[in-house]
């Protein structure tokens, strides 16, 4: 009997530990940044996650730039994406016996936007309605 109560407690306790985790736990100002580079244009990095989460946490940051500026729509002009690698930390138990140190990396993407700003939409360019981004990634990802 004590056994199942253990089980069905670290069960219960497992599920709930996990359960934040997602796009939206990802989401936070510690995985984005944003620079100034011009009265309407900014740069706007998102780093974490898997390369395609990455893109659209990217694309919704620049968004909510976008929207926060006192804009509606915004152009994306240039584009960088990519990774850089990181050591984790071990979880293996006999980590310092191997001769090389600790083999254990993480692949970090992130993604840059360099965006320019608009109050309407331009019809001889594609453009992003920054509403209708933030509503749909939001919505795709299950963010508050």
């Amino acid at each position: 009997m004590l056994i199942r109560f253990t089980f069905l407690l670290l069960s219960i306790a497992g599920v709930v530990l996990f359960s934040g985790c997602g796009a939206g736990s990802l989401y936070g100002p510690g995985y984005y940044s944003e620079t100034n580079v011009g009265e309407d244009v900014r740069r706007v990095t998102f780093r974490g996650g898997d390369h395609p989460v990455a893109g659209d946490l990217c694309l919704l940051r620049c968004a909510e730039v976008t929207l926060n500026a006192g804009y509606a729509f915004f152009q994306v002009v240039d584009s960088e994406s990519g990774s850089s690698m990181d050591q984790a930390g071990s979880v293996y138990p006999f980590h310092e016996h191997y001769h090389m140190g600790d083999p254990f990396l993480r692949d970090i993407a992130f993604v840059t936007k360099t965006i320019l700003m608009l109050k309407e939409e331009k019809e001889d360019r594609f453009c992003y309605d920054a509403n209708q981004v933030q509503s749909s990634i939001r919505e795709k990802y299950d963010i508050k």
